[in-house]
This record gives structure tokens, sequence and C-alpha cells, in this order.
């Protein structure tokens, strides 16, 4: 495993991390309505919910960066909770903006949780090879 940022150097890897990307500004995008929007208790439960992914999704985002194959792992399953949390939302339309998001928006939603996980469990699969050096005495 390798120490530092630097580029993703695999097609899968890159095609995660930015897959990954768009769902954190999606994720930012609903909070920051969520809380213009609703009222405090809402707000309240929303943030409580909202912060953690927001944090997972950064830490993973610099993990992935940092060349941690199981980080790719960890952001398939943060996909699926993003997927749960969406339907369990979708069920509950007091907890959203207007009594409920447009049909198009939560299939956008569920579409962008779907696609990390894919592209996650992908990038996972097809792990960065690094060459072994061995040491000629």
């Amino acid at each position: 495993m390798g120490t530092g940022i630097r580029a993703i150097p695999t097609v899968a890897g890159r095609v995660a991390f930015w897959t990954l990307c768009l769902f954190l500004l999606a994720v930012l995008a609903a909070f920051a309505v969520t809380l213009i929007y609703v009222p405090t208790a809402v707000k309240l439960l929303a943030a409580a919910a909202v912060v953690p992914i927001i944090a997972a999704t950064g830490l993973l985002l610099y993990l992935e960066r940092t060349d941690r194959t199981w980080s790719y792992l960890a952001a398939a399953v943060l996909g699926g909770i993003g997927v749960t949390l969406r339907l369990v939302v979708d069920a509950r339309p007091s907890l959203e903006v207007g009594g409920g998001l447009p049909i198009g928006v939560t299939v956008a939603y569920l579409g962008l949780g779907l696609a990390v996980v894919a592209t996650s469990l992908w990038s996972y699969a097809h792990p960065t090879v690094h060459p072994t050096v061995v040491d000629h005495d």
C-alpha cells in the first residue's frame, strides 16, 4: 500500500472516485435544502443522519486517493446506506421539503447511490497491482 495522495492508477478507481464525489455533492445539496426549508425537529433528525454520511464520504475519498483498496468496499456499503435512507425518507414524505420530492429526483438519487455501489465494487474487484521489488545483492 502506498502513502500520500496521488492520482488513482486504474480506470475503475477513477470512475468510483468521481461517482463518490457526485454522491457527496448530491447529499450536500439535499442537506442544504433541508436545513433551509424544514422545521427544527426535522433539521436535527436530518443532521443526525446526514452529517456522519458526509464525514464518511470525505474520509473515503481521501482513502481512495491514498490507494486503500478496501475503501472502495466501504464506499459501496455507504452507497447502499444512501439508497436505504432515500427509500426510508421517500416512505415518510413528512420528512421532506414540501411533503416529498418529484419522482424524477428520487430516481436520480437512487440511481446515483446504486452507481456508487456498482462502481465501488468494480474498483474493489480490480485493485492496483504494485510491482514486487526484488533486491539483488
